[in-house]
């Protein structure tokens, strides 16, 4: 496969930055690759295992021919640190994002650079609980989508190379307007990381004489559970940068909990039954 990018940056080499470094190298779409993050020890890791080349600590230490940046950072620092970034790209270098939440992101990023620096946003819909450079692996993407948010500022040509990019690596690339990218993610991926969390911290929180209620945790509410083990900084900046979607999309879900709780304590058991019936039914119509 022909080279698409020469001299990439990856800032934040963890799962998803990780995953697509290692396809990338696989299928030859790369010159060469370099890491930027905060901790030496993760990218000492992503060096040893073939992920990167070579890696900077600071931002001032960015190479000057660089013609692909990556960010996969915690969401709200991806405009800030592109900013620091800024002063040693060239024109022509091509940044795109691996970030959950779009609108904010691709806004921040098209009033920050010039024109001769395309931005296009992406989100890779494809992943785990699981960070850091050891839980990069190949073929994450594989037959997953990965949502990209252009708007009427976006560059064609940029567009197309990062679009080509993620099809050589096996993703299903959907292009998506960033306002609706939010709601759709707000609910479909935001939201149940709320949920996960709020309800492993109940074990803490709710008494019953005395049990260690986490000691009778089976496999069931492990494998809900699972998403809880997620990087809690990097939920916090989603939950914060995609307020508005989350918020509405969360009293949607207090409100059917209200009712499902109604009809619990007035012993509608028809109610009930009619709702668990739809849930069953919705389940079976996700691919």
């Amino acid at each position: 496969m022909a080279v698409i990018f020469h001299k990439m940056v990856m800032a934040g080499v963890g799962l998803i930055c990780g995953s697509l470094a290692l396809d990338m190298r696989r299928r030859k779409l790369v010159g060469e690759i370099i890491g930027y993050g905060r901790s030496e020890g993760n990218l000492r890791l992503a060096k040893k295992q073939g992920i990167i080349d070579s890696y900077f600590l600071r931002e001032e230490q960015m190479p000057e021919d660089v013609d692909f940046l990556i960010m996969g950072t915690p969401v709200q620092t991806i405009v800030p640190l592109t900013a620091a970034f800024l002063p040693r790209l060239r024109a022509g270098c091509v940044i795109s994002d691996v970030g959950s939440v779009k609108a904010e992101i691709v806004r921040g990023m098209h009033g920050l650079l010039p024109k001769d620096i395309p931005f296009v946003g992406g989100h890779p819909i494809a992943g785990s609980e699981q960070w850091g450079a050891k839980a990069a692996r190949t073929g994450l993407f594989v037959r997953h989508r990965t949502i990209l948010t252009p708007t009427k500022k976006t560059d064609d040509a940029a567009l197309k190379k990062v679009a080509t990019l993620w099809r050589k690596v096996g993703a299903r690339v959907e292009l998506m307007d960033p306002e609706i990218h939010d709601r759709v993610l707000g609910v479909i991926s935001h939201l149940p990381h709320v949920l996960v969390y709020a309800l492993v911290n109940a074990l803490d929180r709710i008494e019953v004489s005395g049990v260690d209620l986490k000691s009778y945790c089976a496999g069931g509410f492990k494998d809900f559970t699972r998403i809880a083990s997620s990087r809690p900084e990097l939920w916090r900046d989603i939950c914060l940068m995609n307020h508005r979607a989350l918020g509405q999309t969360l009293a949607d879900y207090i409100h059917s909990l209200e009712q499902i709780r109604g009809w619990i304590q007035d012993g509608k058991g028809a109610c009930l039954e009619k709702e668990f019936a739809r849930a069953n039914e919705i389940r079976e119509q996700i691919a």
